[in-house]
């Protein structure tokens, strides 16, 4: 199968607030895999443990697809509800995890370094959507916007339980307060998605410094109006500026085109216990893990 044509673009700043940037990010069209990661733990140990998250996440994930390596050979046991190369995801984030998890405990100016993570990996039938932590992942299609990722933080978890609204998670002071990102425990469990693509899906990933300022229905006008990817990371930057700036802010924008339609059947091939299917002419599958 063809895999899709791919325009993408990524872009950081340090914001009118911070002094240095924690934020990393990676945008590997060979690999047709993109990657942001917001970091945290004092001077310096944040952007060490972005950089290591991005850095590793490309190198395992580049070596098991270079080498089709079966799921049994990947770090941790392998998750039998996703793809190959959703699993090659999965273990790549976990692996990153663990190497953080121990530097941070094995180095003092390190201790309680942390980052989240999110990643999108496009295959020729299959976007993989995986992330720990807060960072999103927003895909836009026939001009409707869907959050493809799942927030790891004590106010998500709250509404999810229906014990508060979204209207008070955002007011909250604890909103930031992550329940699971890479480097503070041994092991890391990132929520999964796999979806089958569509024909100009647009999919903007992201660190909290867009989102505490730019709401999702103006993320999704913004993709509406601008067909150059490059152009719209600028347009979220300068727009977070204009409302203050007060932190880290990076963007990666993935644009498909040419995207060839799934043989019948194709849905089939992808597991998962929850199926959440929006728009009746273009169908989203969006697979939950536990």
């Amino acid at each position: 199968m063809k895999p899709p044509q791919v325009r993408t673009a990524g872009l950081t700043d340090v914001g009118l607030k911070r002094e240095g940037n924690e934020d990393s990010f990676s945008t590997d069209d060979a690999l047709r895999l993109y990657i942001v990661a917001d970091g945290m733990g004092g001077h310096l140990a944040g952007e060490v443990a972005s950089r290591i998250a991005v850095n590793l996440i490309n190198r395992s994930f580049k070596r098991w697809t270079e080498s089709q390596a079966p799921v049994e050979a990947l770090f941790g046991e392998p998750d039998s509800s996703l793809s190959r190369t959703g699993n090659y995801v999965l273990s790549s984030i976990r692996l990153a995890n663990r190497v953080i998890h121990e530097m941070a405990n094995e180095y003092d100016q390190y201790h309680g370094m942390g980052t989240t993570v999110a990643v999108l990996a496009v295959m020729p039938d299959l976007i993989i959507s995986a992330n720990a932590g807060d960072s999103p992942i927003f895909m836009v299609r026939n001009g409707q916007i869907e959050k493809i990722s799942r927030d790891h933080t004590l106010v998500a978890e709250q509404v999810e339980m229906g014990a508060m609204t979204p209207e008070e998670a955002e007011a909250s002071p604890m909103k930031h307060m992550l329940t699971r990102n890479l480097g503070s425990a041994e092991d890391v469990e990132p929520d999964v998605f796999e979806i089958i693509p569509d024909n100009n899906d647009r999919f903007v990933l992201a660190s909290d410094g867009l989102t505490d300022l730019v709401s999702e229905e103006e993320i999704r006008a913004m993709v509406e109006v601008q067909n150059n990817p490059n152009a719209l990371c600028k347009d979220f930057i300068e727009l977070a500026l204009e409302r203050g700036g007060h932190d880290n802010t990076t963007v990666v924008t993935v644009f498909l085109e040419e995207v060839e339609k799934p043989a019948s059947g194709s849905f089939s091939k992808i597991g998962g216990l929850v199926a959440d299917i929006f728009s009746t002419s273009q169908k989203l599958v969006r697979i939950f893990r536990p």
